[in-house]
């Protein structure tokens, strides 16, 4: 590849790690906001029209991150776009060739990324499911365990091309402990005025008596 060819390439690949790393917010997030749905439902529940709208909300950018990365239409910036460059830049002797073609195909393999992609093209992009929402869920119910998995593999993908053409690597999952700390401080500090409101409410009734 020649400098300017390079320049392409990586900037495609950043753009890459930049979904992933949103992805990856987004997913630690909502694992989060499980964990408390489960442990402390009560808090969720009393503030229950934030926190499903908040949900919604990042349900729908993490689909819409991840079906970026294998977004296969010719403005988009995914792995369609970095083998097509890679195929374009890398000679025909290049060792890196072969691996386009079997990252191309365990891409393309990948039932999570198909559910992604179903999610954000027939839900969140162009709303064409409505009255048969419900069987459209339960073919393409996508859990946590599989985004989270979909997004490892994406980075791995990622990275035996960084690796071995740039010697770069990318810090895909460092927000997600940012992400569960943000929760927990949200989470802590809803309980403590719950608490501070029941209090308040025991003493007036003290008075009341």
């Amino acid at each position: 590849m020649n400098p300017g060819q390079a320049d392409n390439a990586f900037r495609t690949t950043e753009i890459i790690a930049e979904h992933l790393v949103h992805a990856w917010n987004y997913c630690a997030t909502l694992r989060t906001l499980q964990c408390y749905a489960c442990s402390c439902p009560d808090v969720l529940d009393r503030n229950g029209h934030f926190f499903s709208t908040l949900m919604f909300a990042l349900w729908d950018s993490l689909f819409l991150k991840l079906a970026h990365c294998s977004d296969r239409q010719k403005e988009a910036t995914g792995f369609p776009k970095l083998f097509k460059q890679l195929r374009a830049y890398l000679p025909k002797s290049h060792h890196l060739r072969q691996h386009i073609d079997e990252q191309e195909r365990s891409l393309i393999a990948l039932e999570a990324r198909e559910k992604v992609e179903k999610w954000r093209n027939q839900v969140v992009a162009h709303h064409t499911v409505k009255d048969e929402f419900d069987a459209f869920y339960k073919e393409n119910v996508c859990s946590l365990d599989e985004i989270e998995s979909l997004i490892r593999t994406f980075g791995g993908i990622l990275q035996s091309f960084s690796r071995d053409l740039w010697n770069q690597v990318f810090c895909i999952e460092d927000l997600g402990c940012l992400a569960r700390q943000g929760v927990d401080r949200l989470i802590q500090s809803m309980k403590k005025q719950d608490e501070q409101e029941v209090s308040g409410d025991a003493k007036f009734n003290s008075k009341l008596e």
